[in-house]
């Protein structure tokens, strides 16, 4: 493919940041994050101002009321807004469930739910994983009995990012026990207010709340909650999967912890010298931006074979790639900045739930919230499958092992 500069694509890079220098309020910017999502009042109102530029569904096609961009412009428009530190959206609205949505739901079903996503009014979290069906989530457990016009649901979900926030979770579900796991599984959304449903709190070593395990007692829901068919649950489960391989790096974040790297390198030591001036670390951070480097090219190759809509296994091989190089470059990225800040590295400035604001420190536009991120992505070569799960699917789709 073709690496040469895309003048197209950096006129719409220049357009994204004149609207976040004009639009993204001071005090909305740069704020410390709960896990990977703003506070629902910074996301609602992120969502207002975004609505209003006619950008509030990025990832979506114009058809659907979203901006029709594609695939390389919705990653520069995330890495923009990173860089800017502007609030996140609902991801799991925006990115998973809406273009569930868009594609299988009844025109009742999108009538109730996607103004309330447009509008950042109702926030959603995932339910898919439980104890002992992480990888294997064709092994989930959960059940939902018909009962009428309702479905009974009982069992457990676990790492639920962000189920003590949200509104609704869409749920994988098993309704027919009697076929195939896979084809026995349905996609249901519940409102997280129904009668039955515990949410208990996972305190990660990150020092945040995001992550919970969610139960189900004898919850009822409306069988016209049933997103397509029963049994329809894990082909809607691969296309929700299947979005946007070219962002399983996250490169907006490894920008980020590369720009705190290099304002870190241009800090002072102890004897009056810049930190890139000692050899180690300059060798570090130039090994880093070459891996960095590679990682980009691989996006855009990535991104070329989504726009072209090639589905092949080596299409998915390269994605499963870019997972495991990319949260394997966060991880040893974050480690190295906690260490090169030597005394100030293990502090976390300031704890992601407290104001950002007070008691001003040494280094602290560096340190703020490292030490959490180092902690935070440890979890990162495990969440959206584990990186021996993808280096299983490059060796089956590349290797034929």
């Amino acid at each position: 493919m073709d690496f040469q500069p895309d003048l197209s694509l950096e006129a719409f890079r220049e357009n994204v940041r004149a609207f976040l220098r004009d639009k993204l309020p001071a005090d909305l910017a740069g704020r410390p994050r709960i896990g990977t999502r703003s506070p629902r009042e910074e996301l609602s109102r992120w969502q207002r101002i975004l609505n209003e530029q006619g950008w509030g569904a990025p990832y979506w096609p114009t058809a659907h009321g979203g901006t029709g961009w594609n695939v390389l412009e919705r990653l520069a428009f995330d890495e923009e807004c990173t860089a800017a530190g502007a609030p996140t959206q609902d991801v799991g609205a925006q990115k998973l469930l809406g273009p569930v949505l868009n594609e299988f739901a009844t025109p009742e079903q999108k009538v109730e739910h996607l103004p309330h996503i447009f509008g950042g009014t109702r926030t959603w979290c995932q339910g898919f994983s439980e104890p002992g069906s992480g990888s294997d989530l064709a092994s989930l457990r959960t059940s939902a009995v018909r009962d009428g016009d309702e479905y009974v649901v009982n069992g457990q979900k676990i790492w639920t990012s962000h189920g003590h926030r949200a509104d609704w979770i869409f749920l994988l579900v098993r309704t027919n026990t009697e076929v195939k796991k896979q084809a026995g599984i349905s996609f249901l959304l519940v409102d997280m207010k129904t009668p039955g449903i515990t949410v208990r709190p996972i305190h990660t070593i990150d020092g945040c709340h995001h992550l919970n395990e969610t139960f189900f007692d004898n919850v009822r829901v409306p069988v016209k909650n049933l997103v397509g068919a029963e049994g329809d649950g894990w082909k809607i489960t691969k296309f929700l999967l299947n979005n946007e391989h070219a962002a399983a790096a996250d490169l907006p974040m490894l920008r980020r912890y590369m720009r705190q790297l290099g304002s870190l390198a241009r800090q002072r030591d102890a004897e009056g010298r810049a930190l890139i001036e000692r050899p180690h670390i300059a060798q570090q951070v130039a090994r880093f931006e070459a891996e960095l480097n590679a990682i980009a090219m691989l996006v855009q190759r990535v991104a070329a074979l989504e726009q072209a809509e090639d589905h092949s296994p080596a299409a998915h091989a390269l994605g499963s790639m870019l997972k495991v190089r990319g949260t394997e470059l966060q991880q040893r990225i974050s480690c190295f900045v906690v260490e090169a800040l030597g005394d100030y590295g293990p502090v976390a400035y300031a704890a992601p739930e407290g104001d950002a604001s007070a008691e001003p420190l040494p280094m602290q536009e560096v340190a703020r919230g490292m030490a959490n991120e180092l902690f935070f992505r440890r979890a990162s070569t495990i969440y959206g499958g584990t990186s021996e799960v993808q280096r299983g699917i490059i060796a089956r789709a590349l290797f034929q092992l």
